[in-house]
C-alpha cells in the first residue's frame, strides 16, 4: 500500500548492523548491475510503477529482471546515491524494493527524507525508528508528512493498527500533497453535522470604546472613486489574448444580434490562437522535472490527467513553463 515502507534511510555509525539484520530477515541487496536491471522492469519510461509488478513478491520481480536470488528472499534492497530521475528506484514503488541510503547523521538523514518526500510523497507518511527524542521531535516538526509514526512499521503505524490514528486506508496528504485535509480519512468525513449555536457571549460590551447607542449611527462612509470601465469586447479580446500564450484555443464568437447601422459594423478580429503542442502530453511532472526544462528553454505539455507535484506547479507557473493540451473554454 501507499504507506508501506519505500526507502530506508540510516546512519553510517549503524550501517552495517542494520545491513546485517535486512539480509537475516530475507534482504537482498542489489549489485549495481542488478539494481538498473530491476530499473529496467520495474520503472516505466514516464517514471510510474509498472502496473504488472505492483504488489508482487520480491521473488516474482527478481525473476522479471532476470535475476537469480535466494529462495527465501523476502524484499529486494536497492542502495542508491541520489534522489530524482536519474535514480529512478527512489520513486514509490508500491512493492517489496526498497531504496538504501547511508548518511553521516541524523542532520542529513532529516534532508534525505525531504528529498525523498519531495519527489512523489509530499504530505504522505514517514517513520522514524529512534532513541533521542529530541531526534524524533525535530524530525516530527521540520518533514513534510502528515503522518509521521515513531518506533513502529510504517504500514501499520499509519493506519492506525500500532498507533492512535483513525483506523484507515485512505490517508490525506493536507496542504502538502493539494488534499483538503492531512487526516486519516474516517466515518467523520462522511457526516453532515448541522449545528444550533447559542450566543455566549455578546458581540459587544458595554466597556468597549467603540460602544454606542442603538439609534446612534455611524456616518456614511466616503464614496468609492469611480473607476473607469471596460466594455465587455474589449475585456473578452484581452482575455483570449492571454489563454492564446498559453496554447489554448479562443473558442467561436457567439452570433450577434442584427443591427441596423449606417455603415458595416466594425469589429475587433479575435487574436490567432497559438499553434497546438507538437509532443503529447505527460502523465507525471516533479519539481526537478521543471527545472530541467528550464534549462534546457523548453515548455512542457500537460493535460487535465497530468499528475503534478505541488513544488513542480509552483515553479512552473512562475516561470510559465507549462502548455495545456486539450482544453476549451
Amino acid at each position: 500500500m501507499c504507506s508501506s515502507e519505500n526507502s530506508v534511510v540510516v546512519d553510517e555509525s549503524i550501517a552495517g548492523e542494520v545491513t546485517r539484520s535486512l539480509t537475516a530477515q530475507g534482504g537482498y541487496f542489489l549489485s549495481d548491475t542488478e539494481r538498473d536491471a530491476v530499473a529496467r522492469v520495474l520503472v516505466t519510461p514516464e517514471r510510474h510503477p509498472n502496473p504488472a509488478l505492483v504488489g508482487k513478491s520480491a521473488i516474482q520481480i527478481a525473476t522479471q529482471a532476470g535475476l537469480d536470488v535466494p529462495a527465501d528472499t523476502r524484499v529486494l534492497i536497492a542502495p542508491l546515491e541520489g534522489v530524482g530521475r536519474e535514480h529512478p528506484l527512489s520513486m514509490e514503488k508500491l512493492c517489496p524494493v526498497l531504496s538504501f541510503y547511508t548518511v553521516r547523521d541524523w542532520h542529513e538523514g532529516c534532508e534525505r527524507c525531504k528529498e525523498i518526500l519531495g519527489y512523489g510523497g509530499m504530505g504522505h507518511t514517514m517513520s522514524i525508528h529512534s532513541r533521542n527524542d529530541a531526534v524524533i521531535l525535530e524530525f516530527g516538526l521540520q518533514k513534510p508528512a502528515s503522518r509521521i509514526v515513531v518506533n513502529t512499521p510504517t504500514t501499520h503505524g499509519s493506519i492506525g493498527l500500532t498507533t492512535g490514528l483513525d483506523p484507515a486506508l485512505t490517508l490525506g496528504c493536507g496542504g502538502y500533497g493539494g488534499n483538503i485535509t492531512s487526516d486519516n480519512i474516517s466515518p467523520m468525513h462522511l457526516l453532515n453535522v448541522k449545528r444550533l449555536a447559542h450566543e455566549i457571549r455578546p458581540a459587544r460590551s458595554t466597556s468597549d470604546p467603540i460602544a454606542r447607542e442603538p439609534d446612534q449611527r455611524l456616518p456614511d462612509p466616503p464614496a468609492a472613486p469611480e473607476r473607469p470601465r471596460v466594455d465587455g469586447d474589449t475585456l473578452a479580446d484581452r482575455v483570449h489574448a492571454f489563454l492564446a500564450t498559453r496554447g489554448m484555443p479562443t473558442p467561436p464568437s457567439p452570433p450577434k444580434e442584427p443591427t441596423v447601422t449606417v455603415s458595416a459594423p466594425q469589429t475587433v478580429p479575435p487574436p490567432e490562437p497559438a499553434p497546438p503542442p507538437t509532443s503529447p502530453p505527460v502523465d507525471f511532472v516533479c519539481e526537478e522535472d521543471v527545472r530541467q526544462a528550464m534549462r534546457e528553454s523548453r515548455s512542457i505539455v500537460i493535460d487535465e490527467r497530468t499528475i503534478i507535484t505541488p513544488a513542480a506547479r509552483d515553479l512552473a507557473e512562475r516561470h510559465r513553463v507549462f502548455v495545456h493540451a486539450g482544453l476549451s473554454l
